[in-house]
């Protein structure tokens, strides 16, 4: 007995302090009454403790520390389709993504200028005073119609009309007089070896082409990760909802254990040493719902970080009131990965890639032909006055003054027709550039063969983990809720055997701590549960489908 009552003299103190931990009203009374007994006569040591000065009437009351709620905010209701709404509206991933796409657009449409025509229209003229001939004027005015041509070659059309005048010449009217020439040309310049074909005339605007397609991927890629994030965020604070709850509930089993255990105390049936053991796993439990409010903000920091919501005084805590019950569902390893394989957008990426690397080898083979083009011009000319007329004047006649209508009439009547053929060759020796750059495009697609086999083993180690963690959960969920049973069965247990005097409290609060650690573990392998289908869902791309998202 002496022993028991040094003991528990010993433990007075902390009792004190589990006071001092600032108990709620709730439970004032059943602590009171505990340390009560504790402190009563012979139950502590030979000399009791002296008895504690009352505190000063003019001494400032005990500072109060706020609770996290005061600063934190109420915890916002809200729910996973609301989130997930919320995340592919703000988040940043998806906003550059898009704009990614917006761009390569506008770099498409870069490349229509090769079916553009180009217009350019040119004013010239002169006027000089020549010794012995007297004044000349010159007037030019062109007009040039240009557009490349899908076969890789060039067509014009040029129009022109020139005006020249010669007054004052010492010569009189044998020169004096106005000449007008009009020519429309069209020209056709065709590449026979080099730059020639479709293919390499629509080659800038299909590698523009694959480059939105990757933009595209990589927004669907964007969209499952920040999916996955959410959800995954989501399920955390789920797990730090449940584990707070799970942990509250065994705060109240301790003290409905230590009413119990006061009520047998005062009558005399249980001894005054049982209580301590129960104070201490109070305060120890008080401790860890303490801690578990804190992994909720936490948890609920994260999930708004992931979803974009805002973080802020007032605008911190979350509320998600969820099943955490997971439904079972056959797994097909190898069927799993197949279709994550045709789904993975980072496969498709590299697939593009390699396209637009294949179009780049294309026009690098393309250089090594010889430039091999040939030409082709033909118009009519058509002047006033034209040169017929001016053969058949007679010896000293007046030179006659033309006029544009006559020099157009000229051309209509095809009276002059001007035809130009030409063929160039151009080769370079050595070309060591083409070779460079078809070397270097053969090493980038080797490059992206690697990089897809190491992706597409990345997939199926990735899935294989995540099958693996569901079937592993599966097992876990089962054999935590048997400890749970379990564990409640060895508390009725132990708890008929305290009533029987033949265990202590300490006893039975283990038994207590199991079934929370069983529960707490079957919590965690449920959440673990659903975390892994995610990670499945998102390699098979099931992801956005499900939760009604779609991505262009």
């Amino acid at each position: 007995m002496m022993r028991s009552s040094m003991r528990l003299a010993r433990f007075a103190p902390g009792v004190l302090a589990i006071l001092t931990f600032a108990a709620p009203a709730a439970r004032a009374d059943v602590l009171g009454r505990a340390l009560r007994l504790v402190d009563a006569p012979g139950a502590g040591a030979a000399s009791p403790a002296p008895a504690p000065t009352p505190p000063s009437s003019s001494a400032p009351p005990p500072e109060q520390v706020p609770d996290l709620s005061a600063w934190a905010g109420e915890s916002r209701a809200t729910s996973l389709p609301e989130l997930l709404k919320t995340a592919i509206n703000q988040a940043p991933a998806l906003a550059n993504a898009r704009i990614d796409i917006a761009i390569a657009e506008a770099q498409i449409q870069q490349t229509w200028a090769r079916n553009d025509y180009l217009v350019r229209a040119q004013l010239q003229g002169q006027r000089a005073v020549q010794p012995g001939r007297g004044t000349v004027t010159d007037v030019n005015a062109s007009v040039d119609l240009t557009r490349m041509l899908p076969s890789g070659g060039t067509f014009g059309l040029h129009v022109d009309s020139i005006y020249g005048n010669i007054a004052d010449s010492p010569f009189g009217d044998i020169e004096n007089g106005t000449t007008w020439i009009s020519d429309v040309t069209a020209t056709i310049n065709q590449p026979l070896l080099r730059n020639r074909g479709s293919r390499i005339f629509d080659a800038n605007e299909a590698k523009a082409s694959l480059t939105r397609d990757v933009d595209v991927l990589a927004r669907r890629l964007a969209a499952i990760q920040t999916v996955q994030n959410v959800i995954s965020a989501y399920w955390d604070l789920v797990l730090a909802e449940r584990q707070i709850g799970i942990t509250q509930a065994s705060l109240d089993l301790a003290r409905e254990r230590l009413r119990v255990t006061t009520i047998g105390t005062d009558g005399g049936k249980t001894a005054r040493s049982e209580i301590p053991a129960v104070l201490q796993i109070i305060a120890t439990r008080e401790e860890d719902v303490l801690n578990g409010e804190l992994a909720v903000l936490n948890a609920s920091i994260a999930l708004r970080r992931a979803a974009g919501m805002q973080i802020g005084g007032g605008e911190l805590g979350l509320r998600i009131p969820t099943d955490l019950d997971a439904r079972e569902q056959a797994l097909d390893l190898a069927g799993l990965t197949e279709r994550a394989y045709a789904a993975s957008p980072e496969l498709a990426e590299l697939a593009k890639q390699d396209a637009s690397a294949q179009i780049d080898l294309a026009v690098t083979e393309n250089d090594l032909l010889p430039q091999l083009d040939a030409a082709l011009s033909i118009g009519p000319t058509g002047s006033s006055p034209n040169a017929d007329k001016l053969a058949g004047l007679p010896r000293g006649a007046p030179f006659p003054s033309g006029s544009f209508q006559g020099a157009w009439k000229d051309l209509v009547e095809l009276n002059a027709v001007t035809v130009v053929g030409s063929l160039t060759f151009t080769q370079s020796i050595g070309r060591n550039d083409v070779y460079g750059k078809q070397k270097q495009f053969r090493e980038q697609r080797r490059k992206l063969v690697v990089n897809a086999f190491d992706l597409r083993a990345n997939i199926a180690q990735t899935m294989a983990r995540g099958v693996a963690q569901i079937e592993l959960a599966k097992r876990r969920v089962a054999l935590s809720q048997q400890a749970i049973d379990l564990a409640n069965q060895n508390i009725k247990i132990e708890t008929d055997r305290f009533n029987l005097g033949r265990s202590t409290n300490f006893d039975v609060l283990n038994r207590l701590e199991d079934l929370r650690q069983a529960e707490l573990r079957k919590a965690q392998a449920l959440v673990d549960w659903h975390k892994a289908e995610v990670v499945v869902q998102a390699l098979t791309g099931d992801i956005l489908p499900m939760y009604g998202i779609a991505v262009q």
